[in-house]
This record gives C-alpha cells, structure tokens and sequence, in this order.
C-alpha cells in the first residue's frame, strides 16, 4: 500500500506593495489582471545574536474583481496581506532557452492601510476653489450690471 501526499498548494504573505498597480483586460471577455510585487521584511536573529533583515520581492497575479479595484487600492507601500496558490510560469525565450518563475496567485488580497486620498481631495479642493472663483466673478458681473443700469436709468432722467 503506498501513501499518497495531499495536494495542498495554499500560500500566505504579508508585506507591502512594491509598485503602483497596473490593471490590464485580457482575453474575449475583457477580464481584469495586474501583477503587484509584494516586499515582505523578515527579521532574525544572526551569528552574532544581532537582529538582522532579509526582504523577499514575491509576485502576485490578482485576476477579475480584485484586479479591478487595484488601481485605487493597491499603491506603493500599501500593507497587504495575500491569500492564493503558488503557480509555476514556464515559457521559452527567442533562443529556445527555457525559463520558469514562482509567483503567487491571489485568491484573497485584504488591504490593511488604504492609501491617502491625496489627489482625489486636492482635486475636490481645485473644484471648489473654481466654483468659488465662478461665483465671484458672476457676482461682479451682475454687481456691474446693475450699476451700468443704475447710471443709465440717472442719464435719462
């Protein structure tokens, strides 16, 4: 009787993102995908019992709904956990040379600190400052207005 090994493939990290996420649409259905680099900093104690740290770049393949939201989510130094497989790439370049690669694909991405709503406010704020500066001058305008009428109507009489 032989024993056999399950197949578990289940992978989880934790780190921050290394780059702004690009979402690309691919295939006949148009199905969103980006590929976000994960930092993650693993600290340990060395020969020399002095705290010492390594970083492992990991590339994760976030596919459909979750890719969809990755360019207001997933931004340069963002914490994020990831949930997903590992999955093996293989391809061969120009030369035939074979090649493969790690990566993680996403089954879950929970963000842990949203990324600042800069643009978006100073956007909002740019908005505001216009429709103020609009208001103003169609205020002078009338203000203007009245007065050319005002001197008008005291000309005619």
């Amino acid at each position: 009787m032989s024993l056999r090994t399950p197949s578990i493939n289940h992978v989880s990290i934790a780190g921050n993102i290394v780059r702004d996420a690009v979402v690309n649409h691919v295939g006949d259905n148009n199905v969103a995908v980006t590929t976000i680099t994960v930092a993650h900093n693993q600290r340990y104690r060395g020969k020399n019992e002095k705290w010492q740290e390594t970083v492992a770049f990991i590339d994760v393949e976030v596919w459909g709904a979750l890719a969809e939201r990755a360019e207001d989510f997933y931004k340069k130094g963002v914490p994020i956990i990831v949930e997903g497989n590992l999955k093996s790439n293989n391809w061969k370049d120009k030369e035939g040379k074979s090649h493969s690669k790690l990566l993680v694909r996403a089954d879950r991405v929970h963000v842990l600190s949203y990324p600042e709503k800069k643009e978006q406010e100073e956007q909002e704020e740019q908005e505001e400052q216009e429709e103020k500066e609009e208001k103003e001058e169609k205020e002078e305008k009338e203000e203007k207005e009245e007065k050319e009428e005002k001197e008008e109507k005291e000309e005619k009489e």
